[in-house]
């Protein structure tokens, strides 16, 4: 007797080749995501405008902008009548998918820093230093019945005899309004001393950034803006090492009997800006120029931290950077860094307090500033590029 198996074999092979066919639907679509999807959704999320150095604009090789997009600099013809310059987005570097208006970097070499400076600021506002009613130490008080508060001046102008004020206060990054009865009875300050590491200057002008992140008040721990103030000379005397958990720190104070080095014109997250004097002591120091290279010529490598951890001459440490970020606006915490100089690390144990501001280097051009270190891992730290502090 004959069975007849084919049914079953039929079903079975039927079943096959759905999975079969599934499977290819899930892969094609896969693929179309990779491919297709994330690289435009990049396009749609990339800025109209972007910061390049004239070198960079001018250069043949491609820019990669993100993981998906690249650029080739635009034609004479795409720049229009008003001279702005543009750059044609390349989807894989073939397909167009959008035209970038490009502002370009004053400088395309700097005088590169590393040397520490002293900040004897005007703080944007005025500082609580006591605990008085609803306001707290470290309160940034910014307005006075609605008017604008930038200066102990104007704070004695708008309290003078006056009794039961409403008060608003930046506390860290939230708003806070307060009733003061007797606004005498506050206790106050306008300005703030402190130290960080000069990061470049322009050798065109004088104009320099140093510190990379936000100031921060010693009496109080209050993150400040300034809108004015003085450059210092510094002296070192020390250095306290980092040990387990405990950020180390080199010890600085301002030489307050020396003469002024030049002018702060503002400090805000990114730093601290200003003018050194032609005679600066400091931007003598300065010798060495250096070509410039914003975020979209940074890379995972080997890399250069400058820094002085005597206050008088200046040392380049090996480094790497571990990580860098698509950032398409200005933020924090660009790159992850690590220490990876044995000479430096026996020195200091890690990334000190004081160290913020210096320079990072790689394939020869300034291309960030120290900002923070981690305490979990006293080598690493972050940093931001070069173009969120340029002045």
């Amino acid at each position: 007797m004959q069975i007849n198996t084919a049914p079953g074999i039929n079903s079975a092979k039927r079943k096959i080749a759905s999975k079969f066919g599934m499977l290819f639907i899930a892969a094609v679509i896969l693929c179309l995501t990779v491919i297709v999807a994330k690289p435009l959704l990049y396009a749609i999320n990339l800025p109209d405008e972007i910061v390049l150095t004239d070198t960079e604009y001018a250069g043949e090789k491609p820019l990669s902008l993100n993981k998906y997009l690249t650029q080739k600099q635009a034609p004479a013809a795409a720049v229009d009548g008003n001279d702005k310059k543009y750059i044609t987005v390349k989807l894989l570097g073939i397909f167009p998918v959008k035209r970038v208006l490009v502002n370009i970097l004053p400088f395309d070499t700097i005088l590169v820093g590393g040397i520490p400076i002293g900040i004897s600021g005007d703080i944007d506002g005025v500082l609580v230093t006591a605990d008085t009613g609803d306001l707290k130490t470290g309160d940034i008080i910014a307005e006075i019945n609605g008017n604008e508060i930038r200066s102990e001046a104007d704070f004695t102008k708008h309290t003078k005899n006056k009794h039961n004020v409403m008060v608003t206060a930046q506390r860290s990054k939230k708003q806070v309004k307060a009733e003061i009865a007797d606004p005498a009875e506050l206790q106050i300050r306008g300005t703030t001393n402190g130290v960080g590491v000069l990061t470049f200057v322009n050798p065109e002008n004088n104009n320099f950034s140093a510190l990379g992140h936000q100031m921060g008040d010693f009496d109080t721990g209050a993150a400040i803006n300034l809108r004015g103030g003085v450059v210092k000379s510094v002296h070192v005397f020390g250095i306290e090492k980092t040990e387990g958990n405990k950020t180390g720190i080199i010890k600085s104070s301002l030489r307050s009997n020396t003469p002024v080095q030049g002018s702060i014109t503002r400090g805000d997250k990114f730093g601290v800006a200003g003018c050194l004097t032609a005679e600066s002591a400091i931007l003598k120091q300065c010798a060495d120029t250096m070509p410039v290279a914003t975020r979209y010529n940074v890379h995972a490598g080997k890399a250069v931290l400058r820094t002085s951890l005597d206050g008088e001459t200046t040392e380049e440490f090996e480094c790497e950077i571990l990580k860098t970020r698509y950032q398409n606006k200005k933020k924090d915490k660009s790159m992850v860094i690590r220490i990876t100089d044995r000479g430096l690390l026996s020195r200091t144990g890690g990334i000190l307090h004081g160290m913020s501001g210096s320079p990072i280097i790689q394939d020869g051009k300034l291309v960030g500033v120290l900002t923070h270190a981690t305490t979990s891992d006293p080598a690493k730290g972050y940093a931001v590029y070069i173009d969120f502090v340029t002045v």
